[in-house]
């Protein structure tokens, strides 16, 4: 056969291959048919539900538009602008995709190619549902029905959760506390004071049916319900007074935010709109002052103001630190893992942290003029974001937008640049599946000493799964159905019969040790030591030094000889008289040097967001107790006092048990501080000296700190 023909053949079987594998021209490429199988034979096995490499993700639709941490994958009818064909196509082997396999035929890049100019379309059916969404705390909250236990009947459906948990593996609730106990709990828990006798007494002889709810509606209107649990918030906030780093300059109006805190505590404020005035304040219509004092949330951020310190580098650092307290406070995620590489368990690209990042990148610091001095605040400003290679931010990777995870719900933008305001209403939103969670969570933790996740601050695939997955969905849905009113949450809490439980080790022929020895599944109530804060205020109310001033300017009590002469400069701060004995909430906080009471029992520092704080118990609590300044006053105050409490010794002791732990003492107890008192006696000591013995005695107990 001549040679032309024959390269004729050659050429006509080409033209039909052609014909059979490339699409043609005029024809639509079908995702189904002629995508999908390429994606799922050559991508999904380093880019799917189970492995993501760099980030990309091409088994569901959003993920994919999304693209990796070197930026856009696809770009719908620019094939030319899309990461996909570049790598598909590349000469460079350390760049070609699929890795350490062969590379794609020229049908295959042709079908991908022609289908992105065509628009990439991929049809609502198989967009995919992400893996990770199978994680429970990844998904919307469904509000539980309430167990039903044959021949018991609950008031409170908390009660239901726990007992149904319990009776499967073999316990029941432990016996309602006694009422001295439970008045004593109620009190350190709401308001973090301690009752006086008189209040213990009133409540032990009202034998009404709602006795108990009125005493909890009493505390919920405190005042001093907004300092307590106000604290619990400021250590989310990392609230602190001082710059930190070297120079630790203080920030003399940062206390304007506390009280912010507190006050909105006191009124109640919803959850929903508690978040958004945080996170935005500032964005909303006609901006009230109180809002913007608000945004103070996230000017709590460390900042270097030594002359030699790189600005853009701590304005930076800053930026990312907003970011990563938001993921923390508010969803319970790690995103700070995502700052140098995409996180390694949850489904958060690093190119996805950077457009949480750009919602902050665009606010800069403002120190508002407001009644009497000012509040530290933020304002909103355009401002230009980048992924940033491995976390550095000298090296810019691709330009990005504000915009949320792609796991969670659909951010609702009220225009095409999504801002703060739109960030914040999205965290609140209903169908958000971790807000909600998470608050009620920590509710629960204050409540009880631990809380339903154990790992408060990781709801992500890496922390620990709920003790309780349908109580803490149940607890979720009702805080959205109340309103987000964190009073009602709280007092359907601690209404239950769980939580007026006995914390006592109980004498069962079941071995509830064996069972559950961290008492995990809440068989009792947990005792513990109270917080730093309230150690004090605890010594200061019993002694009668508490000065019950509420809000304003912090006071700085007295430190070690010399320690302030190192770091506390400004000598405004020194309060003298009866303003050193205000409650521990309103303490100058200093990052780099925490009054060392407060740090000696787990204070948090102001450094960073504190999740939960440590119980650690040391001597140097001990020491704490017997020679702090503070400590050495309320023993000679109390002593005076108990002086005062009756005309003999027995009297005397019995009232300082009344007063100090809320209940009359054990024989063996009247015993031991009886024969203390002789002793002292017969040493000679002065009347005065020996009830200051006893006083230091009762603050020095471990039940006086402890709450049971």
């Amino acid at each position: 056969m001549p040679e032309i023909p024959r390269l004729r053949c050659w050429q006509l079987l080409a033209l039909t291959l052609a014909t059979l594998f490339f699409p043609q021209s005029g024809m639509a490429v079908d995702f189904e048919r002629d995508v999908l199988p390429i994606l799922k034979s050559k991508c999904f096995a380093c880019h799917g539900a189970k492995q993501t490499e760099g980030g990309l993700r091409l088994d569901t639709r959003r993920r994919a538009m999304l693209g990796g941490d070197s930026g856009v994958t696809i770009t719908p009818k620019s094939p030319n602008n899309s990461e996909l064909i570049a790598r598909i196509t590349s000469s460079d082997e350390s760049l070609r995709m699929p890795q350490d396999a062969p590379p794609l035929s020229q049908a295959q890049i042709a079908t991908l190619r022609k289908w992105i100019d065509q628009g990439a379309t991929w049809p609502d059916r198989l967009a995919g549902r992400e893996e990770p969404s199978k994680h429970w705390a990844f998904r919307r909250v469904q509000r539980p029905k309430v167990p039903r236990i044959p021949g018991r009947e609950f008031a409170n459906p908390i009660d239901a959760f726990v007992s149904a948990r319990l009776d499967e593996v073999g316990l029941k609730l432990s016996a309602e506390t006694d009422r001295r106990t439970l008045v004593r709990r109620l009190y350190l828990d709401l308001i973090g004071l301690p009752p006086t006798p008189k209040d213990i007494g009133a409540y032990v002889d009202d034998k009404g049916a709602e006795a108990y709810a009125k005493l909890i509606d009493r505390l919920l209107d405190s005042k001093h319900f907004g300092e307590r649990w106000g604290r619990h918030w400021l250590d989310l906030a990392r609230f602190a007074e001082s710059d930190g780093y070297e120079n630790d300059r203080i920030r003399t109006h940062a206390y304007r935010y506390r009280d912010w805190v507190i006050d909105a505590f006191n009124r109640d404020l919803p959850f929903d709109q508690f978040t958004i005035h945080q996170l935005a304040g500032d964005l909303l219509p006609n901006a009230t002052e109180d809002q913007r004092i608000a945004t103070g949330f996230h000017r709590n951020t460390l900042w270097n103001s030594a002359a030699s310190a790189d600005k853009e580098e701590f304005r930076i650092r800053a930026i990312k630190d907003r970011t990563n307290t938001t993921g923390t406070v508010w969803m319970g995620l790690t995103l700070g893992c995502c700052q140098c590489h995409s996180h390694k368990y949850d489904p958060i690209a690093q190119r996805e942290y950077y457009r949480m990042y750009a919602f902050f990148n665009r606010t800069d610091n403002l120190d508002l003029k407001v009644g009497g001095g000012q509040a530290l605040t933020l304002q909103a400003v355009m401002r230009q974001s980048f992924v940033h290679r491995r976390g550095n931010f000298l090296d810019h990777g691709p330009e990005v937008h504000p915009h949320t995870p792609v796991f969670l719900p659909e951010l609702k933008s009220r225009t095409k640049d999504p801002d703060r305001l739109d960030l914040a209403r999205w965290l609140v939103d209903p169908a958000h599946p971790l807000t909600a969670r998470v608050a009620v969570n920590r509710f629960w933790q204050h409540l009880f000493g631990q809380s339903l996740v154990p790992t408060p601050e990781n709801f992500g695939q890496n922390g620990e799964p709920p003790t309780h997955p349908k109580l803490l969905d149940w607890l979720a849905s009702e805080f959205v159905r109340f309103g987000w009113s964190r009073k009602k949450m709280i007092r359907t809490i601690v209404m239950s019969e769980t939580y007026r439980q006995s914390s006592r080790m109980r004498n069962s022929k079941t071995n509830v040790q064996t069972i559950d020895p961290t008492n995990r599944l809440y068989w009792r109530q947990n005792r513990f030591r109270v917080e730093a804060e309230i150690v004090r205020d605890l010594a200061l109310a019993v002694s009668g030094l508490l000065n019950r001033k509420f809000g304003g300017p912090s006071v700085v009590p007295p430190f070690p000889k010399g320690l302030l002469d190192f770091r506390l400069t400004n000598e405004g701060l020194r309060q003298p008289g009866g303003e050193r004995f205000r409650r521990g909430v309103y303490i100058h906080v200093q990052r780099t040097l925490t009054y060392p009471t407060l740090a000696a029992f787990d204070a948090a520092d102001g450094n960073q967001p504190c999740v939960r704080r440590d119980r650690s118990t040391t001597p140097m609590q001990a020491l704490a107790l017997l020679n702090d300044p503070v400590f050495v006053e309320c023993t000679r105050s109390l002593g005076t006092r108990i002086q005062s409490l009756g005309k003999n010794p027995q009297e005397r002791i019995e009232r300082s048990f009344e007063l100090c732990l809320g209940r009359p003492p054990e024989p063996m107890e009247m015993q031991v501080l009886e024969e203390l008192v002789k002793t002292q006696q017969g040493y000679g000591a002065s009347e005065k000296d020996i009830w200051h013995g006893v006083a230091r005695t009762f603050l020095n107990l471990e039940q006086f700190i402890t709450r049971e």
